[in-house]
């Protein structure tokens, strides 16, 4: 099973050396670079060409500024036409060459008559053409054969106009000794590029091979977390987006050869029972593996919305009618692991997960089954035993009973834990807030928390604070006995408001025109931070 998949950074296949070799070509990530390199080349070019227009008028008014002016109008149109997201791979690396060739073609009608007149000749001289063939590739790396042809082309202007200057007699004749050596710099810069190229394209094959782990392409990093990443991904045959974690091997912390070995066999029958739940609430996992380098990871479906830790801190708190929505699907997905003797032991914000789901709008999925522990009678059972040495889950969210490890931990745990996300959704704040995790796991064991509608900044509904409250009780027996009960009781409210899918509809719609507008704001930060970069 840990090596029938693997992960590799997506490439643009249509971008490859041919040969129908799967895996070859560049990088995404390094296709978005080449559009920001090629922007900042293009505001280089502008201020050089500028400068050239003022410095001609002030010293010789009579020169003519049309080739500069016409460099700045390209860059321009260059410039707007490489923003990201506008151009294909393909068309932006298209887009790149051109650049490159028109660029060399008005730096030699402006070299030219000056350079290769026979009073003014020298020879084995690098000319600003061979200079610019030779550091494109570097701005912005292509694939070798684009880069041969692309080079080739912008050398070649040279000549090209230097045989049209003399063809139309504003230029006298050249022999040929002296032509080789005017223009075999040009030469060995094409050469020199490709060489250069081909070292670029190598380095992103290196790339995606060391990132490899089989049959999923890693797209973009989504985020970080305690345990490792995520990424989105999609699968190289069947194109399915999916979210993939991954969970680097020191954060296993020391581990002998057969140490890993036993984690990682309970890894997997961990990941098992995570697949084998079937509620339309918990997160679907395709797969999971263990890398050659000892990492371990998930390949799940991938989500369109956000966790409830995020939903709270960007759009603050939630009316209790959206509550009570969220928390009785969250029920849906727990009820089905306890009755097979599944436990999360890590529900929290951050791991329930309210999204758009093909036509449904405030649709809730349970995250991170990762730390699910089977509930088995016999308390000396290894599945009983993983959590030995520290605390398995997130101290804030804990029951009491799993953060003393006195008596036995069971789905009323997972009870409370949603007891303290719906504090959070409600009131925007945590049921404990201290300074340390021992005052914090203190206060949890010993403290009774403030009631939420006294903390909440809206009203809260007497049965809905009832409820959160009973989830948040030290014991377990007085807790709801189980999540089907829970959400029973939540559904028997008499709420004076509804959470209609119009409601739904309106605030989904916001919050896309929200993630567009943040995602904008983020290309051009990046943009703006790339720009700066370069320029230091």
């Amino acid at each position: 099973m840990a090596e029938q998949i693997s992960l590799r950074p997506r490439v643009d296949h249509s971008l490859g050396l041919g040969g129908g070799n799967q895996g070859r070509g560049l990088p995404v990530d390094l296709l978005e670079d080449i559009s920001r390199r090629l922007r900042f080349t293009c505001v280089m070019l502008i201020v050089v060409a500028a400068a050239r227009v003022v410095l001609d008028r002030l010293t010789a008014p009579e020169a003519r500024a049309a080739n500069s002016i016409a460099l700045i109008a390209i860059s321009l149109v260059v410039h707007w036409l490489a923003r990201p997201g506008r151009l294909s791979s393909a068309r932006l690396l298209n887009l790149g060459t051109g650049y490159e060739i028109i660029v060399a073609a008005a730096a030699s009608l402006a070299v030219v008559p000056f350079a290769w007149t026979v009073g003014s000749l020298a020879v084995w001289r690098w000319s600003g053409i061979a200079v610019w063939v030779l550091i494109f590739p570097i701005i912005v790396p292509n694939t070798p054969r684009r880069v041969f042809l692309g080079s080739i082309a912008a050398a070649a202007t040279e000549p090209l106009i230097a045989a049209l200057f003399i063809a139309t007699g504003s230029l006298a004749p050249l022999d040929v000794s002296t032509f080789i050596q005017l223009t075999w710099p040009n030469v060995v810069a094409v050469g020199l590029a490709v060489f250069v190229s081909r070292i670029v394209y190598n380095l992103g094959e290196e790339l995606s091979e060391a990132r490899s782990l089989g049959s999923y392409h890693l797209v973009g990093l989504l985020g970080r977390g305690g345990m490792g990443e995520v990424w989105k991904a999609t699968h190289r045959l069947l194109a399915r987006p999916a979210a993939v974690k991954l969970i680097q091997r020191e954060h296993l912390g020391e581990a002998s050869p057969a140490e890993a070995e036993d984690i990682f066999r309970r890894f997997e029958r961990e990941a098992q029972a995570t697949a084998a739940l079937c509620s339309p609430h918990t997160i679907q996992l395709y797969d999971f593996g263990l890398a050659r380098d000892g990492t371990f990871y998930y390949v799940m479906e991938l989500l369109d919305g956000e966790d409830l830790d995020t939903l709270v801190r960007q759009h603050e708190v939630q009316p209790p009618e959206r509550v009570v929505g969220i928390l009785r699907q969250a029920c849906h997905s727990l009820h089905e692991a306890h009755r097979r003797g599944l436990v999360h032991r890590d529900i929290k914000p951050a791991n329930i997960f309210l999204c758009r789901y093909g036509a449904d709008l405030d649709f809730v999925k349970v995250l991170d089954f990762g730390l699910v522990k089977e509930h088995l009678a016999a308390a000396g059972t290894e599945a009983g035993q993983m959590a030995s040495g520290g605390l398995s889950g997130t101290p804030a969210f804990m029951a009491p009973e799993a953060l003393t490890g006195e008596g036995t931990v069971d789905g009323r745990a997972d009870l409370y834990g949603l007891g303290c996300v719906a504090y959070w959704l409600l009131t925007g704040r945590l049921v404990f807030e201290r300074a340390t995790i021992m005052a914090l796991v203190a206060a949890h064991v010993q403290q009774r928390p403030e009631p939420v509608g006294d903390r909440a900044p809206q009203p809260v509904p007497e049965g809905l604070t009832e409820i959160v409250m009973s989830c948040l009780a030290k014991k377990p027996t007085d807790r709801p006995e189980s999540a089907m009960a829970l959400s029973n009781a939540l559904g028997a409210l008499n709420l004076e408001e509804a959470w209609t899918e119009e409601r739904a509809a309106a605030w989904w719609t916001d919050y896309q025109d929200r993630r567009v507008a943040r995602e904008d704001a983020e290309v051009e930060a990046r943009s703006l931070e790339t720009t700066m970069r370069l320029d230091r």
